[in-house]
């Protein structure tokens, strides 16, 4: 009996051995575990990041694509369509009419239409949907005028500014930008063909200079000043080289 029971505690002990070796090393499990905590804090300081370097109508923009995909989840949803403009990612390419739910971004039919339409329509579509007391961005390459439509906007939401950034020369030029400021009879603004043009607002808001063009004149200056200075600096060591040489002497 003594034997068998000794037969017993030596088979165990040796499973017991045998299986702390075969398991894996739990220190290993830990480290994972830390690098995985690691990465998820540095997800989130990204994404605060981020977030705080979003504009306040970035901010509404994305908390309001939010809610339309959660709605085009819902079965209890019922679509409200309109026609909506939306712009390419390039200016000067078509754009499309969208009639679609506003709430939940569901297209029923669409249509291309030319730039100038996507980009007015766009901004008008903007200001109606940006968040109170908010300035809505606009930043163009293209285009030098607001129609009607963007006017009726403002005109509808008084209490939304409009920032403005184009180039001046028609397409090219200095970047230079104005603001309309809430609460303004922009309808009045509009010529007698419904236009208003970015300059024209300009003189009425105060144009602000952004980036000045830099002219091929300019950068054959900036060499040329380079140059004379580069000139001046091997001058000035090779005189103090001379006096160095002359104090040595």
């Amino acid at each position: 009996m003594k034997v068998n029971r000794l037969f017993v505690v030596l088979f165990s002990s040796v499973m017991i051995f045998a299986a702390a070796v075969a398991a894996p090393a739990p220190k290993a499990g830990v480290v994972r575990a830390a690098e995985a905590v690691d990465l998820q804090e540095k997800t989130e300081n990204t994404e605060d990041q981020e977030e705080a370097e979003l504009t306040e109508e970035e901010i509404a923009e994305r908390e309001a694509e939010a809610a339309r995909k959660a709605l085009q989840n819902d079965p209890n949803h019922i679509h409200h369509f309109k026609w909506i403009a939306k712009m390419n990612e390039s200016e000067s390419a078509e754009g499309t009419i969208n009639y679609m739910c506003a709430e939940c971004g569901k297209i029923w039919y669409f249509r291309p239409i030319a730039p100038y339409y996507a980009f007015q329509g766009d901004v008008a579509r903007r200001i109606e949907i940006a968040p109170e007391g908010a300035t809505v961005k606009v930043k163009t390459s293209q285009f030098i005028n607001f129609n009607k439509q963007v006017m009726e906007a403002l005109a509808e939401r008084q209490d939304v500014s409009l920032y403005v950034s184009f180039l001046d020369q028609e397409y090219k030029g200095n970047r230079v930008s104005f603001v309309i400021p809430a609460d303004q009879d922009t309808l009045s603004l509009l010529d007698e063909n419904g236009y208003a043009g970015f300059l024209y607002l300009g003189g009425i808001y105060g144009l602000k200079m952004e980036v000045p063009v830099e002219t091929d004149d300019v950068k054959e200056n900036a060499v040329e000043e380079a140059a004379t200075s580069t000139e001046e600096t091997v001058t000035s060591t090779e005189e103090a080289v001379t006096v160095t040489d002359t104090v040595t002497q």
